[in-house]
């Protein structure tokens, strides 16, 4: 093998060659085995014949590897190292390719240089062979392995071994040849009979009429539109959206894809071993979303219940599928224990065409309660802020954990209502603005219009402490940091209604400058009333601007320089070695 040559045998060889003649090819002493290798009668060393049932050896001198020569029998345009351009080097402006080395992780090696020389007026080509030092800190030094510096050549279809290599490629995996391999490789099937699934193995079903086939989890394509055919991996969580065009009238209750019961129609098996235990797919919540918008949660409903229908008098298909969501247990072994899906159903008329679909799948590990963090240690610019609330079960608080503080989520629908139950969660790094339009009259009570107002501002479970750290525990309680409320109220107004909920987030770059991390040092959530009253409202009634809005501020300190302390001298004298002068 040539890259097992020695320094010495490297020696470079230079051949120029004018327009009229063809460039020899570029050659060096080789360390192999002197045999003469045939030759055309154009002096390159002919190509060996392929065997029947093996490829043709690879080459690994690199003087005789030209990837530019791509057009059989003909020249290549300013491919230098083409032996069909006999007389066509004249018309070359440069080479495509002026460098060839075998391996770039080798320390040392041969390459192979092309340039055009037209000194004399004619474009001449120069090859030459040249040792070639790799100036990288991180070097094959020697390569003793010869076959490690190639790829394994696949053994080509014959007659006569047609039927092995088809026993041995026709199923879902590959095993080795008989009598092949190494007796220590493991049998994949082996390994999967003692731990059940492993990362990334396709999730396999078992439908109603015993077919097998694989978790399917739609996608979308190189455009937006569904694709049903993206497979499900284990311990993959895949969140994808995408989009599907329909005619309303006529696949409403034809298109499958639209119905929930093809999302659980099936069983799971535990692993993927023969035998295995099957798995029923449950539905844990159901929820309905009307043309608006406005959801509404059912529980763990009657599936069946809920198929799309038709509602003829005003086109419009309910029921269909808006949203999948599975949630996938799995033991330590690696065998899936349950699985469950979540729905939400909607009402969809020719206005939502094409409508837009989103499905999910996470998988958890049974006898675990896992709390995704947003660092480790500091914060992720991107990642929601880890919050929660204090209790008194015990002697000293403790915060319950797995909260996130939220604003309002801005919608194409602007009433606060209808939206009332849209969260954002607020991610650290990312400044935001939203809001919504209440609409008011005079007769309304004060009092419960700024409760109601105040609900939507706060959302359902305002928490009151947030992390200092992506990764702060529950049990720490310095690593938490209290949500600081104000409330501005005019004073000039015989109604305070909340209109603004405005959060400011300080924080601070905390450790090493080669590697800081985010931390969390204060967080004010200020909330402004309005500056008018119910019965000053125009004609009665009126809109009210409600807004929320999120600000991080960055309130790092500049490393400040040290210095050592100025020296100072400790001279011990004799006590009397001032006595002449005193």
């Amino acid at each position: 093998n040539d890259f097992n040559t020695t320094a010495e045998n490297f020696a470079a060889a230079s051949v120029s060659q004018t327009a009229g003649a063809a460039p020899e090819p570029p050659t060096a002493e080789s360390a192999e085995t002197g045999a003469a290798q045939p030759t055309s009668a154009s002096g390159f060393p002919s190509p060996p014949l392929p065997l029947s049932g093996s490829l043709p050896p690879p080459i690994t001198n690199v003087a005789n590897v030209c990837p530019c020569d791509l057009l059989a029998s003909q020249c290549d345009v300013n491919c230098c190292c083409d032996r069909d351009c006999e007389g066509d080097f004249a018309l070359f402006t440069t080479c495509t390719v002026d460098r060839l080395i075998a391996d770039s992780r080798l320390c040392s090696q041969q390459a192979a240089l092309y340039t055009i020389n037209t000194e004399d007026g004619l474009a001449q080509v120069e090859s030459t062979v040249a040792q070639e030092i790799n100036p990288g800190v991180f070097c094959i030094q020697t390569a003793n392995y010869k076959d490690g510096l190639s790829f394994a050549s696949p053994e080509i279809p014959t007659d006569g071994n047609f039927d092995s290599l088809f026993r041995q490629f026709g199923g879902f995996f590959f095993s080795p040849a008989d009598g092949g391999g190494t007796d220590t490789a493991p049998d994949r099937a082996d390994l999967q009979a003692a731990s059940g699934y492993q990362y990334g193995d396709v999730i396999q079903t078992v439908d109603g009429a015993r077919i097998r086939g694989v978790l399917k989890l739609p996608a979308p394509t190189a455009t937006s539109q569904c694709s049903d055919t993206n497979p499900a991996a284990f311990l993959e969580n895949q969140v994808t959206q995408c989009s599907r065009s329909l005619n309303i009238a006529a696949e409403c209750t034809k298109l499958t894809a639209l119905s929930q019961q093809s999302y659980l129609s099936f069983q799971v098996l535990s692993s993927i071993i023969q035998h295995s235990v099957l798995v029923n797919v449950s539905v844990s919540s159901i929820t309905l979303q009307a043309l608006n918008g406005a959801r509404s949660r059912l529980g763990s409903a009657d599936s069946s219940l809920y198929n799309p229908v038709l509602l003829e008098e005003s086109s419009v298909c309910n029921n269909a599928v808006l949203q999948v969501g599975y949630v996938v247990t799995y033991s330590e072994a690696g065998a899936i224990v349950n699985i469950a899906v979540s729905f939400v159903l909607g009402a969809v008329d020719s206005s939502k065409v094409p409508i837009q679909q989103k499905f999910q799948i996470t998988f958890v590990q049974e006898n675990t309660s896992p709390v995704p963090v947003s660092g480790n240690p500091g914060y992720v610019v991107g990642l929601p802020l880890v919050a929660g609330w204090r209790t008194h079960e015990r002697v000293w608080l403790f915060i319950k954990f797995g909260k996130r503080l939220t604003v309002l989520k801005s919608a194409s629908l602007q009433d606060c209502l209808e939206t009332a139950g849209e969260r954002t969660p607020v991610l650290f790094g990312v400044n935001m603005v939203s809001g919504c339009t209440l609409r008011v009259n005079s007769a309304d009570n004060c009092t419960v219009v700024s409760e109601q107002t105040l609900g939507v501002l706060r959302g359902q479970e305002f928490p009151q402490y947030v992390a200092s750290f992506g990764n702060s525990q529950p049990q720490d309680i310095l690593d938490w940091v209290p949500v600081k409320i104000q409330t501005t109220t005019a004073s000039s107004t015989s109604c305070s209604i909340p209109l603004s909920l405005d959060i400011e987030v300080r924080w601070t770059k905390y450790g090493s400058l080669a590697n800081p991390q985010a931390r969390i040092l204060n967080v004010t959530a200020s909330i402004s009333t309005n500056s008018s009253s119910l019965p000053s409202l125009a004609g009665g009634e009126g809109i009210l601007q409600i807004s929320t809005s999120v600000a991080f501020v960055d309130v790092s300190a500049p490393a400040q320089p040290g210095y050592r302390a100025q020296p100072t001298i400790d001279a011990k004298l004799p006590f009397d070695f001032f006595f002449p002068f005193v």
